[in-house]
Protein backbone atom coordinates (compact mmCIF):
# COMPACT_ATOMS: atom_id res chain seq x y z
CA UNK A 1 0.00 0.00 0.00
CA UNK A 2 2.83 2.44 0.94
CA UNK A 3 4.33 1.81 -2.46
CA UNK A 4 1.07 2.75 -4.15
CA UNK A 5 0.91 5.42 -2.36
CA UNK A 6 4.83 6.58 -3.13
CA UNK A 7 4.29 5.97 -7.15
CA UNK A 8 0.69 8.00 -7.14
CA UNK A 9 2.72 10.94 -5.49
CA UNK A 10 6.24 10.60 -8.15
CA UNK A 11 2.99 10.02 -11.28
CA UNK A 12 1.20 13.17 -9.84
CA UNK A 13 4.67 15.43 -9.42
CA UNK A 14 5.52 14.26 -12.75
CA UNK A 15 2.34 15.76 -14.11
CA UNK A 16 2.25 18.76 -12.05
CA UNK A 17 5.87 19.77 -13.27
CA UNK A 18 5.57 19.01 -16.93
CA UNK A 19 2.22 21.40 -17.31
CA UNK A 20 5.03 24.58 -14.91
CA UNK A 21 7.37 23.12 -18.18
CA UNK A 22 5.34 23.89 -20.77
CA UNK A 23 3.15 26.95 -19.76
CA UNK A 24 4.08 30.51 -21.96
CA UNK A 25 5.83 32.89 -20.12
CA UNK A 26 3.62 36.28 -19.65
CA UNK A 27 3.60 39.35 -18.74
CA UNK A 28 0.37 41.74 -18.00
CA UNK A 29 0.56 45.13 -16.97
CA UNK A 30 -2.40 47.99 -16.23
CA UNK A 31 -0.75 51.29 -16.45
CA UNK A 32 -1.36 53.13 -13.65
CA UNK A 33 -4.36 55.28 -13.76
CA UNK A 34 -5.36 54.08 -16.51
CA UNK A 35 -9.29 53.11 -16.80
CA UNK A 36 -10.04 50.16 -18.90
CA UNK A 37 -13.39 49.73 -17.67
CA UNK A 38 -15.15 52.47 -19.88
CA UNK A 39 -13.64 50.32 -22.98
CA UNK A 40 -16.23 48.67 -24.85
CA UNK A 41 -15.42 48.77 -28.43
CA UNK A 42 -11.77 47.80 -29.87
CA UNK A 43 -9.91 47.95 -32.68
CA UNK A 44 -7.30 45.96 -34.51
CA UNK A 45 -4.87 47.90 -36.12
CA UNK A 46 -2.06 46.24 -37.96
CA UNK A 47 0.32 44.39 -36.46
CA UNK A 48 4.31 45.38 -36.42
CA UNK A 49 5.46 41.77 -37.75
CA UNK A 50 7.84 40.45 -40.17
CA UNK A 51 7.42 36.39 -41.24
CA UNK A 52 10.66 34.75 -40.58
CA UNK A 53 9.63 31.21 -40.89
CA UNK A 54 8.51 29.58 -43.81
CA UNK A 55 5.25 28.47 -42.84
CA UNK A 56 4.85 31.36 -40.96
CA UNK A 57 1.56 33.29 -41.34
CA UNK A 58 1.40 36.38 -43.36
CA UNK A 59 1.19 39.89 -42.00
CA UNK A 60 -2.54 39.98 -43.84
CA UNK A 61 -2.83 36.76 -42.44
CA UNK A 62 -1.75 37.52 -38.51
CA UNK A 63 -4.62 40.83 -38.66
CA UNK A 64 -6.85 37.90 -39.40
CA UNK A 65 -6.09 35.66 -36.57
CA UNK A 66 -6.14 39.01 -34.34
CA UNK A 67 -9.65 39.65 -35.21
CA UNK A 68 -10.88 35.93 -35.42
CA UNK A 69 -9.65 35.50 -31.46
CA UNK A 70 -11.36 38.24 -30.38
CA UNK A 71 -14.33 35.18 -30.55
CA UNK A 72 -13.64 35.10 -26.77
CA UNK A 73 -14.11 38.38 -25.25
CA UNK A 74 -16.86 40.07 -23.99
CA UNK A 75 -15.69 43.40 -25.60
CA UNK A 76 -16.44 44.05 -29.75
CA UNK A 77 -13.82 44.25 -31.81
CA UNK A 78 -13.63 46.10 -34.87
CA UNK A 79 -11.47 44.64 -37.74
CA UNK A 80 -8.64 46.44 -39.64
CA UNK A 81 -10.79 45.50 -42.90
CA UNK A 82 -13.66 47.47 -41.40
CA UNK A 83 -11.27 50.57 -40.01
CA UNK A 84 -9.32 50.73 -43.09
CA UNK A 85 -12.84 50.62 -45.37
CA UNK A 86 -14.11 53.17 -43.49
CA UNK A 87 -11.15 54.99 -43.80
CA UNK A 88 -11.37 54.73 -47.86
CA UNK A 89 -14.88 55.42 -47.61
CA UNK A 90 -14.45 59.27 -45.49
CA UNK A 91 -11.37 60.47 -46.30
CA UNK A 92 -10.49 58.68 -49.98
CA UNK A 93 -7.28 57.25 -48.29
CA UNK A 94 -6.26 53.15 -48.48
CA UNK A 95 -3.98 52.63 -45.52
CA UNK A 96 -3.31 49.53 -46.72
CA UNK A 97 -1.22 50.58 -49.17
CA UNK A 98 0.71 53.41 -47.44
CA UNK A 99 3.98 53.36 -45.96
CA UNK A 100 3.58 52.17 -42.04
CA UNK A 101 3.94 55.66 -40.30
CA UNK A 102 1.68 57.21 -42.16
CA UNK A 103 -1.04 54.58 -42.17
CA UNK A 104 -1.17 54.19 -38.87
CA UNK A 105 -1.35 57.88 -38.27
CA UNK A 106 -3.90 58.13 -40.23
CA UNK A 107 -5.46 55.07 -38.36
CA UNK A 108 -5.33 56.19 -35.10
CA UNK A 109 -7.05 60.02 -36.44
CA UNK A 110 -9.74 57.97 -37.59
CA UNK A 111 -11.22 55.61 -34.75
CA UNK A 112 -13.44 57.96 -33.15
CA UNK A 113 -16.80 57.07 -34.13
CA UNK A 114 -15.60 53.46 -34.82
CA UNK A 115 -13.83 51.91 -31.32
CA UNK A 116 -12.78 53.22 -27.39
CA UNK A 117 -9.76 52.04 -27.70
CA UNK A 118 -7.23 50.24 -30.35
CA UNK A 119 -4.56 46.78 -30.08
CA UNK A 120 -1.40 46.90 -32.04
CA UNK A 121 0.27 43.64 -31.58
CA UNK A 122 4.39 43.48 -31.81
CA UNK A 123 5.85 40.16 -32.64
CA UNK A 124 9.13 39.69 -32.17
CA UNK A 125 11.17 36.60 -33.71
CA UNK A 126 14.08 36.07 -32.04
CA UNK A 127 15.33 32.79 -30.57
CA UNK A 128 11.43 32.43 -29.44
CA UNK A 129 8.58 34.06 -30.95
CA UNK A 130 7.18 37.09 -28.52
CA UNK A 131 3.97 38.59 -28.93
CA UNK A 132 3.55 42.21 -27.05
CA UNK A 133 -0.28 43.64 -27.42
CA UNK A 134 -0.37 47.42 -26.39
CA UNK A 135 -4.17 48.90 -25.53
CA UNK A 136 -4.36 52.31 -26.31
CA UNK A 137 -7.15 55.21 -26.15
CA UNK A 138 -8.68 56.27 -28.85
CA UNK A 139 -8.29 60.28 -29.36
CA UNK A 140 -5.58 60.46 -26.86
CA UNK A 141 -3.25 57.15 -27.81
CA UNK A 142 -2.40 56.71 -24.46
CA UNK A 143 -1.24 53.33 -23.08
CA UNK A 144 -3.58 51.90 -20.71
CA UNK A 145 -3.19 47.78 -20.72
CA UNK A 146 -0.24 45.83 -22.21
CA UNK A 147 -0.08 42.22 -22.36
CA UNK A 148 2.54 39.94 -23.46
CA UNK A 149 3.05 36.24 -23.96
CA UNK A 150 6.21 34.50 -25.14
CA UNK A 151 6.34 30.83 -26.65
CA UNK A 152 8.09 27.73 -25.74
CA UNK A 153 10.75 26.64 -27.96
CA UNK A 154 8.56 23.02 -29.02
CA UNK A 155 5.85 25.79 -30.38
CA UNK A 156 6.51 26.91 -34.16
CA UNK A 157 5.39 29.74 -35.98
CA UNK A 158 2.17 28.68 -37.28
CA UNK A 159 -1.25 29.79 -37.18
CA UNK A 160 -2.68 27.88 -34.65
CA UNK A 161 -0.39 28.98 -32.12
CA UNK A 162 -0.27 32.65 -33.30
CA UNK A 163 -4.12 32.22 -32.53
CA UNK A 164 -4.03 30.90 -29.51
CA UNK A 165 -1.60 33.52 -28.21
CA UNK A 166 -4.45 36.38 -29.54
CA UNK A 167 -6.89 34.58 -27.76
CA UNK A 168 -4.91 34.40 -24.63
CA UNK A 169 -4.52 38.33 -25.29
CA UNK A 170 -8.25 38.90 -25.23
CA UNK A 171 -8.94 36.18 -21.93
CA UNK A 172 -6.42 38.79 -19.89
CA UNK A 173 -7.59 41.36 -21.20
CA UNK A 174 -10.85 40.97 -20.06
CA UNK A 175 -9.88 39.48 -16.75
CA UNK A 176 -8.20 42.84 -15.84
CA UNK A 177 -10.98 44.58 -16.91
CA UNK A 178 -13.10 42.50 -13.91
CA UNK A 179 -10.12 42.79 -11.81
CA UNK A 180 -10.70 46.80 -12.08
CA UNK A 181 -14.36 46.79 -12.04
CA UNK A 182 -14.03 44.89 -8.64
CA UNK A 183 -12.01 47.17 -7.22
CA UNK A 184 -14.07 49.73 -8.01
CA UNK A 185 -16.90 48.69 -6.19
CA UNK A 186 -15.24 47.30 -3.17
CA UNK A 187 -13.83 51.03 -3.18
CA UNK A 188 -17.36 52.29 -3.47
CA UNK A 189 -18.87 49.95 -0.21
Amino acid sequence: MRKIIQMLVIVCMVVLSTQVAFANAEKETLIEGADITSIHRIAVGAPLYQPVAANAPSKDMLTKIVYDASRVTRNHVVSYDTVADNIRATKGVDVRVLERRQAGKIFKESLGDLADAYVILTVANNSRTSFFFDVFKVGTNELLYSYEIRANKNEGDTEKTYANFCEQFYKHFDRAVEKQLKKELKGKY
